[in-house]
């Protein structure tokens, strides 16, 4: 009897290594995205925030609810949302873009670190629903609410968004400085190993 020898099985190709230069810019141009759209938007709510002190006709009870309010949104969206999850969630997942990334993940890297795909199921959730609630929630709301209401909300998006803009920018100056990258999960999904390095490059948590 003539036994076929088995035939080896075909794996698929592996697809080609991306050159260092084009993972630094896909890089810089998923977390940079980020950072300068939130620089954008204080820069242009920053007059509107302050127009109960140029203006006035502010009763003491509206500045009792222009403190609290945007106080209140600084905690929750700055300190909260922010400061603790989103903005070192970016910094983080930007260094699992290497040489084996998609093209998409490198081309579409903002969404990529913003774990907006490629993510676990309760990051993407997390993910969507703060752009929702930055962009268009905040957009089709804020900009019907009457004077001074409107800037104290305005204030408190100021607050939040400069906070978690400082947080990518210290974060990334670590990265730079000392190789140090941010001490949370980049939630990748299953199946998904992290980068050695990132896991090498951070220090343990006591």
């Amino acid at each position: 009897v003539d036994f076929a020898a088995p035939q080896a099985m075909s794996l698929p190709p592996r697809p080609p290594a991306r050159r260092p230069c084009c993972v630094a810019a896909a890089q810089i141009w998923g977390v940079g995205f980020w950072a300068v759209l939130f620089a954008e938007c204080v820069v242009s709510l920053a007059p509107r925030a302050i127009d109960p002190f140029r203006k006035g006709g502010v009763s003491g009870g509206q500045w009792l609810a222009y403190v609290v309010i945007a106080l209140g949104i600084w905690i929750c969206e700055g300190l909260g949302a922010l400061g603790r999850s989103f903005s070192p969630l970016l910094v983080r997942r930007a260094r699992e873009l290497g040489p084996s990334s998609s093209l998409c993940e490198l081309l579409l890297s903002p969404g990529f670190v913003a774990g907006l795909f490629a993510a676990r199921p309760a990051r993407l959730a997390k993910s969507w629903l703060l752009i929702a609630v930055l962009v268009p929630g905040l957009a089709a709301t804020v900009p019907f609410m009457p004077y001074p209401w409107r800037s104290m909300v305005d204030a408190g998006v100021v607050l939040g968004l400069g906070w978690g803009t400082a947080v990518i920018v210290v974060h990334s100056m670590r990265v730079i400085l000392k190789g140090r990258w941010p001490e949370v999960s980049p939630d990748l999904p299953a199946g998904r190993t992290e980068w050695p390095e990132a896991k090498e490059g951070s220090p343990a948590v006591e």
